[in-house]
């Protein structure tokens, strides 16, 4: 049997290739400043004002529209409502229950969610003693 030895690393093809290869002055006095064994799609290390190198970033991600204002704007509505008539306790059960979809979500505001959360649940207890007061009312006597 016969020994074969193993392919050169590519740090000792690298290593012949550089002692090998002409210098840059070499090259240009050649007529070949850019290297031939490159890919057509290597990016270019030179442009009319030197090297340019543009680091890639993703695109930021679009975020979900957020709950919170629409949560207040239907607690405020819910609380005008509720300094009137006791009927639409439901609008502030509403505003509570978007309101606290609003507290759980990580981008929408906190401030926001928690003032719509207040006002809703003041309307709530403004539309119960509506309507706490206004059934004795409406048995016979």
């Amino acid at each position: 049997m016969s020994e074969t030895q193993p392919p050169p690393s590519r740090r000792a093809l690298k290593a012949t290739e550089a002692e090998a290869a002409p210098t840059a002055a070499e090259q240009i006095a050649a007529g070949d400043a850019f290297d031939d064994h490159r890919l057509p799609t290597a990016q270019l290390e030179r442009a009319a004002f030197g090297e340019h190198v543009v680091p890639w970033s993703p695109p930021v991600p679009v975020a979900p529209p957020s709950v919170a204002p629409w949560a207040l704007a239907v607690a405020i509505a819910a609380l005008i409502a509720s300094l009137f008539a006791g009927v639409l306790l439901p609008l502030g059960v509403i505003a509570i229950v978007m309101s606290i979809i609003s507290l759980r979500r990580a981008h929408d505001s906190r401030r926001v969610a928690i003032w719509a959360l207040a006002l809703a649940v003041l309307s709530v207890v403004f539309s119960a003693g509506w309507l706490l007061w206004a059934l004795p009312q409406l048995s016979p006597v």
